[in-house]
């Protein structure tokens, strides 16, 4: 996307829109990494576990070392929690920039996951939902 097709002078939100099936599977195993940036700026990274939440996964000790010593390997920044919308979709903030209006340039918005080395299923996106911040 680009900045000249939104308002100038305006903070937006990024917010990738989901659902979490039921039967979803390293999802939440480790937290995967989630940044915005805008033309030349740099990107401001932020980390976030894809799990329902209410979800209700019993943790075992086990677990929770395995997800002490993954969480290890992932790029620090602020933890972004999901949050469940009206409409039933779940939302999650990638991040925020202010649109200056001062050109064209590209938002690029990522949200990543390649460091756990495991299967994963169960995420449906529905899109990544730009909007004024107030």
């Amino acid at each position: 996307m680009k900045t000249g097709d939104l308002s100038p002078n305006t903070t937006y939100g990024a917010y990738l829109l989901m659902k979490i099936s039921d039967r979803s599977f390293g999802l939440d195993s480790i937290p995967s990494e989630i940044s915005i940036s805008v033309g030349d700026q740099e990107s401001v990274s932020s980390t976030a576990y894809l799990r329902h939440p209410k979800s209700k996964k019993l943790e075992s000790l086990f677990y929770r070392n395995r997800v002490e010593t993954l969480k290890a390997r992932v790029n620090k920044g602020e933890e972004k929690m999901v949050r469940e919308r009206e409409d039933g979709w779940l939302e999650i903030e990638i991040g925020e920039f202010f649109n200056g209006g001062y050109g064209d340039e590209e938002i690029i918005m990522k949200l990543m996951e390649v460091k756990g080395y495991h299967i994963k299923g169960g995420l449906i996106i529905e899109g990544i939902e730009l909007r004024p911040k107030h």
